[in-house]
């Protein structure tokens, strides 16, 4: 049963929320009271109460309205994400209220697909990393341009400023798919690595040749991929899912061996990301088992650092 009538100005009020923060940046005034039956004034009248609730109501330069991130978005973090220990405490509580096994399962099932932000690092869904997002967000529903400001880049170690039409924005992985105007090319970009993001005025240019490619556990994308085996020691386990989290689903304890356990999936072919941990996490590795090219890959490596005499 629900609690509110559908009518109702609670209602009413909570599915407004839902709209600004599902699809930010398309409705106006107009097209919510036409939606909710209601007058725009009363839809003004809604937006005031969100922003007295401390939700932030702004317009875009078409009169299209959007929740932008502040201290209530980090509120809404504690509240939308379950912690470990927050799942075991609900699966408990319901043990305890004779729920039956089959209900248990079907809740247990739905709180694994929640996402344990805990995972993502601290620099994720704070403020200034949901203000990038949203702004990302933005621009991809006005289909505009964007200048990412100062991208610390991992792979050519620079800092620079990159013009961008954005067309696929995950905040849960931290990765934006944009079209690099400058380039020509689709590239990935870590939100966390931008220092800042800035709305353009012109449109996109190149929508026809947007696309999502294929993105490996260590957040690389890259279409042509290979796959690795690799046997970790439990440190490499640890050090792995610690600094890479998306190869925890990529990692099993080995069948033959205790204590040691094999990684194997689908990489980027130039091995980013891969590399890193590899060489400075070395100790931690048994062996690479496949393919023959990462294990060249890393002898060539090797043989490029320089290595000082006392």
């Amino acid at each position: 049963m629900n609690v509110f009538h559908d009518n109702s100005p609670k209602y009413r009020l909570l599915a407004i929320l839902k709209d600004l923060l599902e699809r930010p940046y398309h409705h106006t005034r107009k097209m919510l009271a036409t939606k909710y039956n209601v007058d725009k004034d009363t839809i003004k009248k809604d937006f005031n109460e969100l922003r007295d609730a401390d939700f932030l109501v702004k317009p875009d330069d078409k009169h299209r309205y959007a929740i932008v991130p502040n201290k209530s978005m980090e509120f809404l973090e504690d509240v939308l994400f379950f912690t470990e220990a927050e799942k075991d405490f609900l699966l408990e509580a319901l043990t305890k209220a004779n729920a039956s096994d089959k209900r248990l399962e079907r809740i247990r099932e739905k709180l694994e697909t929640v996402y344990d932000v805990s995972k993502l690092g601290s620099s994720l869904f704070s403020k200034t990393f949901l203000t990038k997002a949203n702004l990302l967000e933005q621009a991809k529903q006005q289909k505009r341009v964007v200048k990412l400001i100062n991208y610390r880049s991992t792979n050519s170690s620079d800092v620079t400023d990159r013009m961008v039409e954005p067309f696929s924005v995950s905040t849960k992985e931290d990765i934006l798919h944009a079209f690099d105007t400058d380039k020509q090319v689709i590239r990935h970009f870590r939100i966390s690595r931008i220092e800042r993001v800035e709305l353009q005025k012109q449109n996109w240019e190149y929508e026809t040749r947007h696309y999502v490619t294929a993105t490996d556990p260590f957040r690389i994308v890259n279409d042509r991929q290979v796959r690795v085996h690799i046997k970790l020691k439990v440190g490499g386990y640890n050090e792995l899912i610690e600094r890479f989290p998306l190869t925890q689903a990529y990692l099993q304890p080995s069948a033959d061996e205790a204590g040691v356990f094999d990684f194997e999936c689908k990489v980027n072919e130039r091995f980013f990301g891969l590399t890193n941990f590899i060489l400075g996490y070395h100790e931690h590795i048994i062996e690479i088992v496949e393919p023959e090219s990462l294990i060249e890959h890393i002898k060539t490596h090797i043989g490029r650092i320089n290595f000082l005499e006392n």
